[in-house]
């Protein structure tokens, strides 16, 4: 009886009960599919990824300079503008001043005027220049106009573009229209 196991166990080793070269391809043609469909999909994941970072960059971007411009120019009025008059023309610039105080029932306006410029090095930075100063308040801004309508003079419509490219190259730009109604 041992004899008979141990000639068993024997036999068995010595079957070749190895995979054949066509198991072995279609083994590799499977994992080659399964590999190639889990890179496209992290390819695709990552420019999804990348494009709404970039998304989000810009517009974080166009309400940063939308808040600094609502509050400085939600103070001024129709007559401290200077250089965007109420002839419903678009305008790349705004230069104005804001009160510093009431004397006698008369608002007092200040010294030095406050612009909103695109400028930098490649002209995409949005610029806050008042008294000599500038402070960059946005980047990424490809375009900045403004309008004031002949009808409704003491509104101001801000339009705004801001653009950036992908480490990918893809272009992505996000707009920002608003309007101030102007107090004083």
């Amino acid at each position: 009886m041992r004899h008979s196991i141990t000639k068993k166990i024997l036999q068995s080793l010595n079957q070749n009960s190895g995979f054949t070269i066509v198991e072995t391809f279609i083994t590799m043609a499977i994992f080659t599919i399964v590999m190639t469909g889990l890179y496209a999909t992290v390819a695709v994941g990552e420019s999804s990824w990348q494009v709404n970072q970039a998304n989000v960059e810009l517009q974080q971007q166009l309400r940063q300079g939308m808040g600094w411009m609502i509050n400085d120019l939600r103070s001024s009025g129709n007559s401290s503008i200077v250089n965007v008059p109420a002839n419903d023309t678009l305008y790349t610039t705004i230069t104005f001043k804001v009160p510093t105080g009431v004397t006698a029932g008369s608002l007092v306006w200040a010294a030095n005027t406050i612009q909103f410029v695109l400028g930098g090095s490649g002209g995409t930075d949005l610029q806050r220049i008042e008294g000599g100063v500038t402070t960059v308040i946005a980047q990424n801004i490809q375009t900045l106009q403004f309008r004031r309508s002949s009808s409704a003079s003491d509104t101001l419509e801000v339009f705004m573009t801001a653009q950036r490219t992908t480490a990918k190259g893809n272009v992505m730009a996000a707009p920002l229209d608003f309007s101030i109604q102007l107090r004083n």
